[in-house]
């Protein structure tokens, strides 16, 4: 190489490392959580309803202060996830009905690359949003809901 080349290439990998900025959707190493279990089971309904989904549960799943837990993302799906009586839960849906009220979980555009029994969670930490990653999900006996799922 000659020599007055190798300044400019100094200055070049410089500016590319620079350049690069990390995904927005990284995997925090430590999330500022507390997670004991998680698992899910699949779900049907009647032919009638015709809805097809997967309930997510994650048992003690405690934030630290100021944390606010936000949604999962699982099997190219995506769900709020709601706070109940020690655990967390979403309700995804991969196949529509007609029922008013019962929303599509299944996304377009999925960040993840996610094993099977895979997921990730966000939360908001100082007003940004981070993920985390459940390395493995138990499965349970589905559930079968002649008349659709309820609302709990």
């Amino acid at each position: 190489m000659r020599p007055t080349l190798k300044p400019m290439v100094i200055v070049l990998i410089v500016l590319t490392v620079l350049s690069c900025k990390p995904s927005q959707y990284a995997f925090q190493k430590d999330a500022p959580l507390n997670l004991t279990r998680a698992y899910f089971n699949n779900w049907t309904t009647g032919v009638k309803i015709g809805s097809v989904g997967v309930n997510v549960y994650f048992a003690n799943l405690i934030p630290e202060k100021n944390i606010t837990i936000d949604s999962v993302y699982f099997r190219k799906m995506k769900g709020k996830l709601k706070e109940g009586k020690g655990l967390y839960t979403s309700r995804l849906t991969k196949r529509l009905t007609n029922a008013e009220d019962n929303a599509l979980t299944t996304t377009g555009f999925f960040p993840f690359k996610l094993e099977n029994r895979e997921c990730a969670i966000s939360y908001i930490q100082d007003g940004v949003t981070k993920y985390y990653k459940v390395n493995y999900l138990d499965e349970k006996e589905g559930v079968y809901y002649p008349d659709g799922p309820t609302d709990n």
